[in-house]
């Protein structure tokens, strides 16, 4: 067994020093200011990266209290309760934010006019999850549809809705999110990444879109000038 000593484990480490300086100078900013909501939702955000899931939805609590329009802190809180898994809460929150963000133009504004901001975004994600965690398929699916849609270059989100389509047995849908993923991997270079989901996807059977994947690897390599 590997005994660490007690003094290294009480020292934070340089990231959780970090958060925990900027956690501590954002709730000095909310206590002195009786109307800043977006100090006590920077406070959930930086408590959720400690771990800390009841005291972000204190927090974002807060900021809504505020403003019971306040789209991001809806959001922050929605990431709260899916930490704690709970997951009513999680739909109820995530769903607050996609009937705000579409009270004006509806979610086509966001697919063909304005950039979809990562708190949108991250709601369906969330709602989408969990229904997967209830395993309520259809509605996960359908969620999840929607934020690839307005994240269309989002490789990690393809590769959660790969997994879930795998769970529940629909291998067709889960090689193409693969082959998805492993596409948008290979276009940002990131090899271990990319050649793992042609891995997975000769797993499932799918060599062809395995090779699709391992093409796009080989047509980014850097090619020598030196003669052969």
């Amino acid at each position: 067994m590997l005994l660490i000593p007690p003094a290294l484990v009480a020292q934070d480490l340089p990231n959780e020093a970090y958060v925990r300086k900027q956690r501590d100078t954002w709730l000095n900013v909310a206590q002195n200011s009786k109307h800043d909501m977006e100090a006590w939702h920077k406070v959930g955000e930086f408590e959720l990266q400690l771990g800390n899931a009841d005291a972000s939805i204190a927090a974002e609590s807060k900021a809504i209290a505020m403003h019971p329009k306040y789209a991001a802190a809806y959001a922050g809180r929605a990431r709260a309760h899916f930490d704690k898994r709970d997951f009513a809460a999680t739909r109820a929150d995530a769903t607050k934010v996609i009937e705000l963000m579409e009270a004006r133009g509806g979610l086509q504004k966001y697919l063909e006019v304005e950039q979809p901001p990562e708190h949108y975004i991250a709601s369906y994600r969330l709602r989408g999850l969990a229904n997967a965690w209830e395993s309520k398929w259809e509605p996960a699916f359908a969620d999840l549809a929607v934020a690839a849609k307005l994240a269309p270059n989002d490789a990690k989100l393809e590769v959660e809705r790969a997994t879930l389509f795998e769970k529940a047995k629909r291998p067709k849908d889960a090689i193409a999110s693969r082959l998805r993923a492993g596409l948008l991997f290979a276009d940002d270079g990131l090899k271990a990444k990319a050649e793992e989901q042609a891995a997975v996807l000769k797993r499932l059977g799918a060599s062809r879109e395995a090779a699709q994947v391992e093409a796009k690897l080989a047509s980014k390599q850097p090619k020598s000038d030196l003669p052969d």
